[in-house]
């Protein structure tokens, strides 16, 4: 529900960036809690992790809406295969480092610090993307 909700205000408003930053930093923040407070809290953890989930699939429509508005005509079908390509291996190697992490500590600790950390840089990321200007589109 809050997939649909979120794409139909970027699209009502017509500012993506709004609708894809603070989501994955909510995301953020819910993982890192959730690593903060640890197993004594399950159900809290529980509920953190459910938001942080819930904020990290909420931004995919925007997010793909964004693409064609930040870059020339000739080249968005290209990057949108490439930032698709670069999304299965980061979920490839994401989830092999997740393991890993699990692996050598034992407990999911460091690996919700990790999604906190990667989250937190995609947020940086996003909010420092500027568009081409209107004299390089196709």
């Amino acid at each position: 529900m809050l997939i649909l909700t979120v794409s139909w205000l970027s699209d009502k408003m017509q500012n993506r960036k709004l609708f894809i930053w603070p989501l994955l930093l909510i995301a953020s923040l819910a993982f890192f809690t959730s690593y903060a407070i640890g197993a004594q809290h399950f159900w809290v953890s529980y509920a953190l992790l459910v938001v942080a989930a819930a904020c990290m699939y909420a931004p995919y429509g925007p997010f793909f809406a964004l693409i064609p508005e930040l870059l020339p005509k000739n080249v968005f079908g290209v990057s949108i295969g490439l930032i698709n390509s670069f999304g299965a291996l980061g979920a490839f190697l994401g989830a092999w480092l997740v393991g890993y992490l699990n692996g050598i500590t034992g407990n999911p600790s460091m690996s919700y610090s990790f999604m906190a950390v990667a989250l937190l840089l995609s947020v940086v990321l996003t909010i420092t993307v500027k568009a081409l200007g209107s004299e390089n589109k196709a």
